[in-house]
């Protein structure tokens, strides 16, 4: 009987132990990335985790070399559970080294629609007194009007003219939604002598406060680490032109639990305050090319790439102008998610310098795209706040923001 138990428990603690293995497996997977950049040799490619890489030769064999490659080029890598267990293979991508200056700066930021969008519909009264919404069920907020009456539409104001031609008949709108092109007619309601409305909200441009990242040697810069939405229907703006201007910061209204703080900044517009355009809008942020002279660059400091295997959860910096000036403030990364949906909420981290959170209460809105610094290296940018704990925060890898 001792040895039936005995024999049982040992099954037990086996099965337990497979079991316990399995899970450490695929939980280490999460850890590791499916492709990973390095500039250089690949001699200390390292990952923290107790698992090692080697190379895959074309035939399948191990290759022991880590001499440096031409950039771009891509090699598959083994890597193995303490150097034995299979866990998955990695792309191993060679890059050149490159270097960004580190920015933290608040900008001001415009940008024009290259169409009208649509944000919602509302109930007209005609000179009868009769109330209706002629737009209702026939456009939806996020529609893009492309065109009315074959006439291709660029600006609010062209829309209102466009309808007063009409003289009451029913006008015909070519509609951009979810990517597919639709067509529909509205009848304008006469709301007073001659005045003729369709009953839609529309917006062409918008405008903002936001932080630029970096920009490299060649005046081309990044910043926010996400892309412009609209606030009223939450899609990604379909951009035009844009441009960047000089702001004074004239608030910061402080981050509380369930009440996110924000920049609140005088954008300085005309030519003269231009320090850049906008030439695209991605879910990574927004790129374009500054306009400042490069002898005005030497007030940033300039920083290697950090890729995301070189990222670590440990202390790191954020660089900020909270008072006009751009200083380093301390903060601790967390998590990390090399696997994340969304490549701007890659990691996790938080606050922990007294004098930011003293100015600013943690995270606040018009923060995102201010630099993040570790190990003197520029490895990603703030982009969202916790907003039940602005303390903490969301990064992106700044690999992610160069692979635009």
């Amino acid at each position: 009987m001792r040895n039936c138990l005995f024999r049982n428990r040992r099954k037990l603690f086996a099965a337990a132990a497979a079991v316990y293995l399995l899970f450490a497996v695929a939980l280490l997977y999460t850890y590791i990335p499916d492709e990973i950049t390095v500039s250089g040799s690949t001699e200390n490619l390292k990952l923290d985790i107790p698992a090692t890489l080697q190379a895959i030769k074309e035939s399948g064999d191990m290759e022991a070399s880590s001499a440096v490659k031409a950039s771009g080029t891509r090699q598959t890598y083994q890597c193995r559970l303490l150097g034995l267990i299979p866990l998955k293979q990695v792309e191993v991508v060679q890059a050149e080294e490159q270097s960004l200056y580190a920015v933290g700066m608040p900008v001001g930021i415009y940008m024009k629609m290259n169409h009208v969008l649509v944000v919602g519909t509302k109930e007209l009264t005609s000179l009868e007194g009769i109330h209706s919404e002629p737009g209702k069920n026939i456009v939806q907020p996020g529609d893009y009007i492309l065109s009315i009456n074959d006439t291709e539409v660029t600006s609010k104001e062209q829309i209102g003219e466009l309808v007063q031609e009409s003289g009451g008949d029913k006008v015909r709108l070519r509609l951009q939604r979810d990517g597919e092109t639709i067509e529909a007619a509205v009848e304008p309601v006469e709301v007073s002598g001659g005045l003729y409305q369709l009953g839609i909200w529309v917006k062409d441009d918008l405008a903002g406060v936001g932080t630029m990242t970096y920009f490299d040697e060649n005046g081309s810069f990044g910043a926010l680490g996400h892309g412009i939405s609209d606030s009223d229907t939450g899609q990604m703006l379909a951009m035009g032109q844009g441009y960047l201007y000089h702001t004074t910061v004239l608030e910061i209204s402080k981050s509380a639990a369930g009440e996110p703080g924000e920049v609140t900044g005088a954008i300085s517009y005309g030519l003269k305050n231009q320090i850049g355009v906008i030439e695209s809008n991605l879910d990574v942020g927004i790129y374009g090319t500054l306009n400042i002279p490069s002898s005005q660059r030497w007030y940033y400091r300039e920083y290697p790439v950090g890729y995301k295997q070189e990222v670590e959860k440990d202390e790191a910096v954020v660089l900020f102008a909270v008072d006009g000036e751009v200083r380093a403030y301390h903060i601790a990364i967390d998590q990390i998610d090399y696997h994340a949906k969304e490549k701007n909420k890659s990691f996790v981290f938080h606050v922990d310098d007294p004098e930011l959170m003293e100015a600013t209460g943690g995270i606040v809105q018009g923060m995102s795209g201010a630099p993040i610094i570790q190990n003197g290296k520029i490895i990603g940018a703030v982009t969202h706040v916790f907003v039940n704990d602005p303390s903490r925060g969301y990064g992106i890898f700044i690999e992610d923001m160069l692979q635009h």
